[in-house]
């Protein structure tokens, strides 16, 4: 009987999350763990890395941004003419939001070991749910974007939303750091309210100057505002500010970054998270097209590859 080995990568056993906390127990390094973590990906899905880059020739590269350019400053503000799905996304997160506070979903963590500063207040599956959320995340625009970007089609990872309530904190992710799914990924981040200096917001260097600061310290270290400014200046950093439904891209692999830092106003974002296939330290969701109300017919090879359909 044949085995469906792709089937099993939506098993716990071979999430990547889980995996990695499982060899870290017996005390194997972290690149040693990266190493088998991927080669499980690649024995139960023999190929697909290679398919993938395949479909890029199928695929238009973004109207808003060089990919050239991306590519060596791993970020960029999206201009909204290229991406007219991101209104009407824009409007349904916060009719979302205003449903999920009148059931009483808005509130902090009770749990202290959670960040009270950026709690994310719904699943996937529920934001994946919301048509015109939907539509905005599986546009030409960002497809194009993510795929020219990586040279291969990526896995949508996760789509969250993201509440900053008022706050006076500065620790953890809100302070510079990169983050470690693998060595680049893409965040789509999504302002679902008007953001300025005072709503804590998506802040970033682009990536030469990361790596400037960066270079000689721990990936996983947390940096404060004078180790970045002292090395870079102040007119290095740029604030995702602007009007709701205003779009940045960053890889925060690549690209040091915080945000949810001493908000006046509370801030709500969509943000979205594009990895390789191979990522070690990324999930592959399974995502249920029923709940979307999405038939198989309604996708074409290159969404049902995002959404890890085939």
């Amino acid at each position: 009987m044949a085995i469906d080995t792709r089937a099993l990568l939506q098993k716990p056993m071979a999430d990547p999350v889980r995996l990695q906390k499982s060899l870290q127990k017996f005390g194997i390094p972290r690149s040693l763990r990266d190493r088998i973590v991927v080669g499980t990906k690649t024995v139960l899905a023999p190929g697909e890395e290679a398919k993938r880059k395949q479909q890029i020739t199928k695929i238009a590269k973004p109207k808003s941004t060089a990919i050239e350019d991306f590519k060596i400053n791993g970020s960029g503000l999206l201009a909204s003419e290229h991406l007219p799905e991101a209104q009407p996304a824009t409007t349904a997160m916060h009719a979302f939001y205003t449903q999920l506070d009148a059931a009483g979903r808005v509130q902090k963590p009770a749990d202290q070991r959670k960040a009270e500063f950026l709690v994310r207040l719904a699943s996937n599956e529920e934001i994946m749910e919301i048509k015109p959320v939907r539509e905005f995340v599986l546009s030409d625009e960002l497809i194009g974007l993510a795929s020219h970007y990586f040279g291969q089609v990526p896995v949508l990872s996760r789509a969250d939303l993201w509440w900053s309530p008022p706050n006076e904190s500065k620790a953890e992710s809100q302070l510079y750091h990169y983050d470690g799914e693998d060595k680049s990924q893409l965040k789509i981040i999504l302002n679902v309210v008007d953001v300025d200096e005072n709503t804590g917001p998506f802040t970033f260097l682009p990536a030469g100057a990361s790596e400037k600061i960066g270079r000689n310290r721990r990936h996983s270290a947390r940096l404060d505002d004078d180790a970045v400014e002292e090395t870079m200046g102040r007119e290095a950093v740029t604030r995702l500010t602007g009007p709701a439904s205003t779009v940045g891209a960053v890889d925060t692999s690549r690209c040091l970054h915080y945000g949810s830092r001493g908000n006046s106003r509370d801030r709500l974002i969509l943000m979205l998270q594009f990895t390789r296939f191979l990522a070690p330290k990324a999930s592959l969701p399974n995502w249920n097209l029923n709940a979307m109300g999405v038939g198989s017919e309604d996708l074409d090879q290159t969404r049902k590859m995002v959404l890890n359909m085939v």
